[in-house]
């Protein structure tokens, strides 16, 4: 049976737990291709992380079999598990032109150690950003869907063929079957998310909400520091490791031991990210091409022991940990018009960097703790070619994403921020002006504005996870 089938029935078969989310306001909503939006806005919220919840964590990889083995591994703390190391992901086409990692002054997150040589283990994950060459082909018509939007997960039976086929012109699909999904501890493991139905449009649910539902967003008084950051126009990079998919090809590092199952390990990106390289490259200062896809970790090797499971004869790095941490970049994602999978269609996201570290684009989901909720947060996406909206999602328990979206900057780059407030249970996505310098270290103001719910509620939207 379909894969994707059999996932929309586990999640229609083992459902519980209600959801809150965040509805359009009215007479906004748009249906693109199979795809919902609301309105424009310049910051995303998500609040109220439930803190507390489990996944499955990968303890084995068992290359002559393509099976894996995993543990129940149980999660606490305020932002949890996103709190866990996180990879950062970019998908062309994007021009990444700045991007820095901050920690609160003081934290034990210091400056990573000098490059390591590449570990014997790793882990990974297969996740709707599905890599060029991978097996698992996008959503045939006909194939049931299953997508959480808003805080609720759905169902639906897919109608569209993707970019260039004849449009279906059969009656339109009935409205979307609701259905929802444990956030207990056993909970059946989450299909991998596509396209949304229609949000309710409600003008008594608006996006604001008052500074007092947060506070402030920092993790202490005092500055921030910079602990890594990479400048194209300069070609430097200190604190970060560039990787990709091409693990073992062409006797470069990495494996691909377990064939389909695990697909390619991490690997050394090239300058350019289209291949692999013998040893860590500085990203050049061009455009990351059409469904090319670089990994940005830490300097600091898994030899270390700190990663835990990792897949043997991978490339491993640590990715960025902690309650308290804030990513600044500065990008563009130009219109390049080419069609094909994943073509024209740039995305920025995180993941648990258990993921990467395992089989991100494996074809067997149980070697990836992806499935179970281990935390994915998409940042700016576009879900079809040419599209100039960029969605957010957070895939973990419970998931949710807004239905607002942000201006693809397509003619020029601009300077976004992403911060993780473990004391106040939120992440915001920030729009930055392009005065923002990417300074050794930022004052306070500068992290509280970045966290502060806008005066005007249509540049902001909120969005309440379940607890």
């Amino acid at each position: 049976m379909n894969p994707a089938v059999l996932y929309a029935l586990a999640a229609v078969l083992y459902g519980a737990a209600a959801v809150v989310g965040q509805a359009c306001v009215e007479g906004s909503a748009e249906q693109i291709k199979g795809n919902w939006y609301c309105s424009e806005v310049k910051a995303i919220t998500y609040s109220n992380f439930p803190g507390t919840g489990s996944y499955d964590k990968i303890t084995n990889m068992d290359a002559a079999t393509g099976q894996c083995s995993s543990e129940k591994h149980s999660y606490s703390g305020s932002l949890a598990p996103m709190s866990e190391e996180l990879s950062m992901h970019f998908r062309g086409p994007t021009t990444l032109k700045q991007l820095a990692v901050y920690y609160p002054q003081g934290s034990s997150h210091g400056k990573r150690n000098a490059l390591g040589k590449s570990n014997s283990h790793r882990h990974g994950h297969r996740h709707f950003h599905e890599k060029r060459d991978s097996p698992i082909a996008e959503r045939a018509v006909g194939d049931m869907v299953v997508a959480t939007i808003d805080g609720q997960v759905v169902s639906w039976i897919n109608q569209y063929a993707g970019p260039g086929a004849e449009p279906n012109t059969a009656a339109a699909p009935p409205p979307p079957v609701q259905t929802t999904l444990s956030t207990s501890v056993g909970s059946p493991k989450q299909p991998p998310s596509t396209s949304v139905p229609e949000p309710p449009a409600d003008a008594g649910s608006q996006k604001k909400e008052s500074d007092s539902d947060h506070g402030d967003a920092h993790g202490g008084s005092g500055s921030w520091s910079r602990k890594a950051y990479y400048n194209a126009d300069t070609g430097s990079s200190d604190g970060f490791t560039f990787l990709n998919h091409f693990g073992g090809s062409q006797g470069m590092p990495g494996t691909t031991d377990g064939g389909a199952a695990f697909g390619a390990s991490l690997s050394y990106a090239s300058s350019d990210g289209k291949s692999a390289a013998s040893s860590p490259q500085t990203l050049a200062n061009k455009m990351i091409e059409d469904n090319v896809e670089v990994i940005v970790m830490s300097d600091k090797s898994c030899d270390d022991g700190g990663c835990g499971y990792t897949r043997p004869g991978g490339v491993a790095y640590h990715g960025f940990g902690g309650d308290h941490k804030l990513f600044l970049m500065e990008f563009s994602m130009p219109k390049t018009g080419k069609t094909g999978f994943n073509a024209d269609m740039p995305a920025i996201w995180m993941l648990n960097a258990q993921i990467p570290l395992t089989s991100q684009y494996g074809t067997n989901p149980d070697c990836s703790c992806w499935t179970s909720g281990c935390g994915e947060f998409d940042l700016f996406e576009t879900l079809d070619s040419g599209n100039f909206r960029c969605k957010s999602t957070l895939h973990m328990a419970p998931a949710g994403g807004s239905s607002d979206y942000f201006k693809r900057p397509e003619a020029s780059t601009i300077k976004a921020a992403v911060l993780l407030s473990g004391s106040h249970h939120s992440a915001h996505i920030r729009i930055l002006d392009n005065s923002q310098k990417f300074d050794e270290s930022l004052a306070e103001s500068v992290i509280e504005a970045i966290g502060k719910n806008d005066d005007d509620s249509t540049a902001s939207s909120v969005f309440r996870l379940a607890n």
